[in-house]
């Protein structure tokens, strides 16, 4: 296998795994307590959806960061568990943020939003990653346009697959 896939692969573990996971981890749990509580914002409209919840805000940011560990752990580079919590945190945020935008675009909660529903969390990830100032971020401008690309397919893939299992109710 050509080194190069392989650092990509490992890279793309490291970096997107925890994101990924605390993304889609808010699923596993049926909150009550809406982020929002419920409030509207200045334009009548809902502040986020609303199935956004600090239960799923918390148990993405758990279990995002019990990747990073878990990766910390395989690789023998405990800084991963701070990446992992960074990249879960910012990945739940980077949420939050496209269903504020989905809200003010008039977009029923669970409605698809293309790629904002698919990316939102992972930008945002980058971001983060940028703001930290690691390194890889900045000599892989190209494994971030691949990454970006594989997530929107996965999305996409694992949206549907949640749909047909009667997880999610819109099929995207």
């Amino acid at each position: 296998m050509n080194s190069d896939l392989v650092y990509f692969i490992y890279w793309f573990i490291k970096y997107y795994l925890p994101p990924m996971i605390a993304n889609s981890s808010p699923l596993l749990i049926k909150g009550s307590k809406r982020i929002d509580r419920g409030k509207l914002f200045l334009d009548n409209k809902p502040l986020l959806g609303k199935n956004k919840t600090w239960e799923g805000f918390v148990i993405g940011v758990y279990m995002g960061s019990l990747t990073g560990l878990v990766l910390g752990l395989v690789y023998c580079d405990l800084l991963l568990f701070f990446i992992g919590f960074v990249g879960s945190l910012s990945a739940l945020v980077g949420d939050l943020i496209g269903s504020f935008l989905k809200r003010r675009l008039g977009i029923p909660s669970g409605k698809p939003l293309p790629v904002i529903d698919q990316l939102d969390f992972a930008l945002a990830s980058t971001l983060a990653y940028f703001l930290l100032g690691l390194r890889e971020f900045y000599e892989e401008p190209l494994f971030i346009l691949y990454a970006l690309l594989i997530i929107l397919l996965l999305h996409i893939v694992t949206n549907n697959i949640a749909y047909y299992l009667g997880v999610k109710d819109t099929r995207w």
